[in-house]
């Protein structure tokens, strides 16, 4: 049964092409899985999901971190891969992220995961040169998930306090206490107290590195303004909240991975700081 906000949170309902557009992110995928080397499955963590591919670039200058959305109950580092192709010829290596899902995990359980990925990454699979500009992006659940490592305490990882060159959220929804409401909730079983757990919107950043809040132009009211929402609370940032033209919860991944689109130009320049 529909609940009342699935329409502003569920963006296939609204999509009338969603399908053929994960079909599409499907054959791309594999065409950059066979085109580009890369090594397959590397394990950050105990459980099988916390694996990650990582696309090294010749003469790498950085790495763009991308995590893969699904509303923490589906997808997983594959669909995306065409992300990789974006960045690589322009000199900057590529990690996918994989991580557990709920119900079997919890949201605040996951980004313990991404923390864990970030810290494999960067202590036993990064060179110094990309280390110097690590930019983090995700999109949708990816999207919370990027933007929580600027809350993360890095240093107690051993890590530098500010190990990020940027960050860039596509579509992110910070606080997650709506989607109690949704049908969403028959897989995420979330409590309200689990919810408010990882609310972004009540959690202050301890690291500092340009932020861009990336939403599509089409998308729901929710979305901006969960967008907006999170730079009004984390104004010391200075982040910039971005309308993505002409494009919807899905297709503006696309401004992402291809050169020259608006956000992998915004990706590049933070990664040249």
């Amino acid at each position: 049964m529909t609940k009342p906000l699935d329409r502003e949170y569920l963006p296939s309902l609204s999509i009338p092409d969603a399908g053929a557009i994960f079909e599409s992110w499907k054959a791309r995928a594999a065409a950059t899985r066979a085109k580009l080397p890369f090594k397959a499955d590397i394990a950050y963590g105990p459980h099988s999901r916390e694996v990650l591919d990582f696309y090294p670039a010749e003469n790498a200058r950085g790495c763009v971190v991308f995590i893969h959305g699904g509303y923490w109950v589906g997808f997983s580092k594959v669909e995306t891969a065409w992300v990789a192709k974006g960045f690589v010829g322009q000199g900057l290596s590529v990690a996918l992220i994989n991580y557990p899902l709920c119900p079997e995990v919890t949201i605040a359980s996951i980004r313990q995961s991404c923390a864990r990925a970030f810290v494999h990454l960067w202590n036993k699979v990064l060179g110094e040169a990309e280390r110097g500009a690590v930019v983090v992006t995700g999109h949708s659940a990816g999207g919370h998930l990027a933007a929580a490592h600027l809350v993360e305490d890095w240093a107690a990882h051993g890590l530098p306090a500010n190990p990020l060159a940027g960050v860039i959220s596509l579509s992110g929804v910070f606080d997650v206490t709506p989607l109690l409401q949704t049908s969403l909730q028959a897989d995420l079983q979330l409590t309200a107290a689990q919810a408010a757990e990882v609310n972004l919107l009540e959690q202050r950043p301890k690291c500092s590195a340009p932020l861009v809040l990336a939403v599509g132009e089409k998308e729901s009211a929710e979305f901006h303004r969960q967008s907006s929402d999170l730079a009004a609370r984390w104004a010391g940032l200075a982040p910039q909240v971005l309308d993505v033209a002409g494009t919807n919860h899905f297709t503006i991944v696309d401004e992402l991975a291809a050169p020259g689109g608006v956000l992998n130009r915004l990706a590049v320049g933070m990664a040249r700081r």
